[in-house]
């Protein structure tokens, strides 16, 4: 990449780590607006080399942020750059949580933890691209009959990591339905996976009451393609997807195409696209 003149504009006199920090990410927000990429990259870059030299001098939350930014923008042709980046930034977050843990506040514990997690689950989410999906567990079949993706080979097939306190889950429901309607008949496939939560571990009880909400959601939606409960919380941690919702993108050759947020993301949609159009 060539030299780029990203300290233009930046102030010219020492300001603090987080201070710079900060002003770098905003100026790659300007130039990906205005679709300047590769000076995006680069002070998205500059911004994580001013980070890690002053780690305790910036706050946990612009690390994360900065983390998931940079992957994003390695997203579409520098994938490897995107892993090593991620695998070392959840080494320092997962750091961070443990010394929350031992000696934060309550708020600050639930913020490290979430963070660590935020960035470990894309961490997993980039390993996956270019891999042939893990399987599918599912314990019971909510809506369809039960498949696997290697039954499904040959198609494409969209998971979508779902609960039912999840709000932003509960908008995305029309939009798969209307989804799998439309490219249905090219080949897509779209199951919705999910597990129990507020029951895991639970009574029985507990069980056949979160599953009835389970049900409710699915008929309030009318829900026409596959939906499963997983069996535990291992098949969401295999695909990254503890943040919901969570789409997986798997081609007809069974290799994971996308993994991500799905919605408004124009990766996604390219991903969707290539994936139907190749037999």
């Amino acid at each position: 990449m060539e030299n780029m003149n990203i300290d233009a504009g930046l102030s010219v006199e020492p300001v603090k780590p987080q201070v710079l920090v900060t002003e770098l990410m905003d100026r790659a927000f300007e130039f990906r607006q205005t679709g300047k990429l590769e000076q995006a990259v680069a002070c998205l870059e500059q911004a994580l080399v001013e980070a890690r030299k002053t780690p305790f001098e910036i706050e946990f939350q612009t690390r994360i942020q900065l983390a998931m930014t940079l992957a994003d923008a390695y997203q579409s042709n520098e994938i490897e750059k995107a892993r090593e980046m991620l695998v070392a930034e959840a080494a320092f977050a997962e750091k961070i949580s443990q010394v929350m843990q031992a000696t934060g506040t309550p708020p600050q514990k639930r913020a490290a933890t979430a963070g660590f997690l935020q960035v470990r689950d894309r961490s997993i989410q980039m390993s996956l691209l270019g891999h042939e999906a893990p399987e599918i567990s599912v314990k019971e079949w909510l809506v369809g009959e039960p498949t696997s993706l290697a039954e499904l080979r040959g198609r494409v097939v969209l998971l979508e990591f779902w609960a039912t306190w999840c709000k932003p889950c509960h908008e995305m429901f029309p939009k798969l339905n209307e989804l799998h309607q439309i490219e249905g008949p090219r080949g897509l496939e779209v199951i919705g996976l999910t597990r129990h939560y507020m029951a895991y571990g639970g009574t029985d009880e507990s069980k056949i009451e979160e599953r009835r909400l389970m049900l409710g959601m699915v008929n309030q939606h009318q829900v026409s393609f596959r939906v499963g409960i997983a069996k535990d919380e291992r098949l969401q941690a295999e695909f990254g997807a503890n943040g919901l919702p969570t789409i997986v993108l798997v081609d007809r050759n069974g290799i994971v195409s996308y993994a991500g947020p799905g919605e408004n993301d124009i990766v996604f949609s390219r991903a969707l696209q290539h994936s139907l159009t190749v037999q």
